[in-house]
């Protein structure tokens, strides 16, 4: 199928850019028999900058090893997610989308060194409860074109006029079982580790940057990035199950709110783990997945 629209790059294009793009006004709706367009966005391989990934590593606890860490490739396409979601063609505005899930899948150990090339398709949507759900698709490729890495990341776009039937909120929530999970870690998140994260991201959301920021869209505090709270998950208890073929998933909760203090817990599943991050006294969570080795 052709595409709307087909962008190649030789280098990353600029997120500051986009975000000046995200900024301007935008419908939360499509009309009647409307449909997101197929956009497409292509940058040549190159290796990852070993200064981010050094930066990034800290950020997120992972260990150098030589390694990309497994969830490091979303920060390699978030420039071209950008770039098609803030493309004259998207039909849609983009501030206030809501990041919901991410499912990625390594076929392989990615070394930090080799050169990756990325390729990124939105497409379609779905009607949900609260407005409507769409896909970005990346996938990581070596120098044969092979496919070495793929990711799912589904995004929720509110239509301010429906309500969700489950009403929202945290009405009828039932907490986990506690006692099946074990502590993995807990640790302090820095009220500016939105802002440190958001530079090494290329995400300057302002929800994540400031405080001050943040209330002017509805929030009482800056909140983390999602990617940072899964990286940081999957850095402290993935351990040598992502350091090859592995598939990983996450599906973001609520917001943490910064300064804040996540409590990591994990228990055995299939092979892997599965894992959730609350608060201190476990009345919210965060955000659950899994972690699965792969052969």
């Amino acid at each position: 199928m052709s595409a709307a629209a087909n962008l190649q790059f030789d280098a990353p294009p600029s997120v500051w850019v986009s975000f000046a793009k995200a900024a301007k006004p935008g419908a939360v709706r499509l009309a009647p028999g409307q449909d997101i367009p197929r956009l497409e966005a292509h940058l040549a391989p190159a290796p990852a900058s070993a200064r981010q990934v050094a930066k990034y590593r800290k950020l997120c606890g992972f260990e150098s090893n030589g390694l990309l860490p497994a969830t490091y490739p979303h920060i390699m396409a978030a420039p071209l997610h950008m770039a098609v979601l803030t493309h004259e063609a998207f039909p849609l505005r983009l501030l206030g989308a809501v990041h919901m899930r991410n499912v990625v899948h390594q076929h392989r150990a990615l070394h930090q060194n080799e050169p990756l090339g990325v390729h990124v398709v939105v497409e379609g949507h779905r009607p949900v409860d609260k407005g409507l759900e769409f896909d970005l698709q990346t996938r990581i490729v070596d120098t044969d074109e092979q496919c070495v890495w793929e990711s799912i990341s589904t995004n929720l776009i509110r239509d301010p006029g429906k309500k969700s039937s489950s009403g929202g909120g945290k009405k009828g929530w039932e907490p986990p079982v506690w006692d099946e999970y074990s502590v993995v870690d807990r640790w302090k998140a820095a009220s500016n580790i939105g802002r440190r994260y958001g530079v090494v991201a290329g995400d300057v959301n302002p929800i994540h940057m400031h405080a001050v920021a943040a209330k002017l869209f509805g929030f009482k505090r800056a909140i983390a990035h999602g990617m940072w709270s899964f990286a940081s998950a999957v850095a402290r208890c993935g351990g040598d199950m992502v350091e090859g073929a592995c598939t990983l998933d996450v599906a973001f909760k609520r917001p943490l709110f910064l300064p804040g203090q996540p409590e990591l817990l994990a228990k055995p599943a299939e092979g892997g783990q599965s894992y959730l991050m609350t608060n201190p006294g476990r009345s919210t969570v965060y955000l659950e997945g899994s972690i699965k080795p792969v052969g």
